[in-house]
């Protein structure tokens, strides 16, 4: 349920974008020079362009206000954890589930989408091993558990799995995030003894 909650949010993000890039083929020549210029920039730059894009749908009305991709994939001991993006998100739910789960109407927050994969079956890593600092001082021991994707032994293994977890601001608004630390903690075996080195992941907007 979750899940398809957030993905709810965070597809039609994803479709204005690729409307947008299908739309530039059929202006005048000009117009597509200009834009590939205006790509080029935003991924050298390693953001997108979808920043800034308001949906409204059944869960209430966001806006992405700035969105990363392709931050880069990194290994702790069997450990392997791709970060697909992060985004950072303002918006008012309306879906009374939501809001019950979470005590809020208002939210802001950063999501990130990442790739997560081990060769290891003995091996324990879930979301309470991330955790987040920003550069407004605020940390965030964990990732919400009602509006992220659960992450245990008993679905780790060979398989990729896209795991999107969701961090609530409780003290920041997003438009004064410009930057962010993801630390992931060594995952560990059975034995609790962990199994490679902690991680820390620079974010920057």
């Amino acid at each position: 349920m979750k899940k398809i909650i957030f993905m709810t949010i965070l597809l039609p993000f994803l479709l204005v974008g690729c409307s947008n890039s299908d739309a530039g083929s059929t202006d005048s020549q000009t117009v597509e020079e200009n834009t590939e210029k205006k790509e080029t920039n935003d991924k050298d730059n390693g953001k997108d362009n979808q920043q800034n894009k308001v949906v409204e749908n059944s869960q209430g009305t966001f806006e992405m206000v700035e969105l990363k991709r392709d931050l880069g994939t990194y290994e702790s001991g069997p450990l392997s954890i791709k970060i697909n993006d992060v985004s950072l998100v303002s918006g008012t739910y309306t879906d009374e589930t939501v809001i019950k789960n979470i005590g809020r109407e208002d939210v802001e927050y950063v999501a990130i989408g990442t790739k997560v994969s081990t060769s290891n079956e003995d091996i324990s890593f879930t979301r309470e091993h991330l955790s987040l600092a920003t550069n407004t001082g605020e940390e965030i021991s964990s990732p919400n558990a009602f509006m992220s994707d659960g992450l245990n032994k008993d679905v780790l293994g060979e398989n990729e799995l896209i795991r999107v977890f969701t961090f609530f601001l409780e003290e920041s608004d997003v438009d004064d995030i410009n930057e962010l630390t993801l630390h992931i903690q060594a995952p560990q075996n059975s034995d609790e003894e962990p199994l490679g080195e902690d991680i820390d992941v620079d974010i920057t907007f």
